[in-house]
């Protein structure tokens, strides 16, 4: 196997299972064993609240060598109240990965989420990320530590929305990069200081009662137009709604996917919304998923996915509540999956 080029080597340690598969071959020799841990600590993935300790704690005592071989980090804490002790230990080993490039953080601080810890990502970190997701706390502290992250290229922010006290404000030379934006019920004003100015191609983003209209006028602020957009609605917006409004601020949208957060919905107006897709000028991919209850058979989402496509010629792949994937058939006619 060691005659083997590298890259065939590394491919086939891909296909193991992390990290106990890799780990084994540590032992096996010092060729075969350097290769498996540039492998296991490439992309470190999500262990338990123990398991994470532990790893922390060997990253903090480790040479710099292995440290340079981290380039992923997934930290999930969310089931585990942590402690400032831990908060202090995850900021001193991120100060440690210079070659750092994905970090995923996700936990909840102790004595509750009202607490800032957006403090545990280093301002004057060593390294420079490509993508960053989390749920910690969107505050002042967390929008220097963007502003010092010019290579970000995708963000996901879940955290709570900033304070009047406390408002979250980007400089407009922060994120020049920025491709993709994912967000859980931010307000307006904190999706205008991600999206503005930025070429932001894709977006992730909820309507709230009271947000919806003006959440989605930010998203004409990008500096290029957006052409994938995934919204999770949890107020009572129908597609009669959605649909116009979009086409009229995003006519260059090619991927539109909703997800509906109510008690039920009605087919008819599905079918009735499909004159509304004719503005959109080149929709490929449409996504209508609702989490309530409907009565409708499966031949009745054909006719939906019949009435939508004829309305906008361009669309390829329709996904309907009842999670089927639509498509255009050899016939003409429309199939699923």
């Amino acid at each position: 196997m060691l005659d083997l080029p590298l890259e065939l080597i590394d491919e086939t340690l891909s296909h193991l299972p992390w990290p106990n598969g890799l780990y084994h071959l540590l032992f096996v020799n010092r060729r075969l064993g350097a290769i498996a841990q540039r492998a296991l600590y490439s992309d470190v993935q999500t262990l338990s609240g123990r398991k994470t300790v532990l790893l922390l704690l060997s990253l903090l005592h480790a040479s710099a060598p292995r440290r340079e071989l981290v380039r992923s980090l997934q930290l999930d804490l969310t089931g585990n109240s942590v402690l400032p002790s831990l908060e202090r230990l995850i900021s001193r080993v991120l100060k440690l990965l210079p070659c750092l490039r994905t970090l995923s953080v996700e936990l909840v601080p102790y004595g509750g989420r009202h607490r800032s810890n957006s403090w545990i990502l280093p301002q004057d970190a060593p390294f420079h990320l490509c993508s960053l997701s989390t749920c910690l706390v969107i505050d002042p502290v967390m929008a220097a530590f963007l502003n010092s992250q010019p290579r970000i290229c995708h963000l996901s922010l879940r955290g709570l929305p900033p304070s009047a006290s406390n408002p979250f404000v980007l400089p407009p030379s922060a994120l020049p990069c920025l491709k993709t934006f994912r967000s859980v019920s931010l307000g307006p004003d904190t999706l205008s200081e991600v999206i503005t100015a930025r070429p932001v191609q894709s977006v992730t983003l909820s309507l709230t009662p009271g947000h919806g209209c003006r959440a989605l006028e930010v998203l004409v602020r990008s500096s290029t137009p957006v052409r994938r957009l995934t919204i999770l609605v949890v107020d009572a917006s129908a597609p009669s709604e959605l649909f116009p409004k979009l086409s009229g601020l995003l006519p260059e949208l090619e991927a539109l996917h909703i997800v509906a957060l109510v008690k039920e919905y009605n087919l008819d107006s599905l079918i009735e919304s499909a004159p509304l897709l004719e503005a959109f000028s080149g929709l490929r991919f449409l996504t209508f998923i609702a989490s309530g209850q409907s009565s409708h058979e499966l031949e009745d989402e054909a006719t939906v996915a019949e009435r939508w496509a004829r309305a906008c010629p361009t669309l390829s792949t329709i996904i309907l509540p009842k999670g089927r994937v639509w498509f255009a058939g050899a016939s003409g006619r429309w199939e699923h999956s």
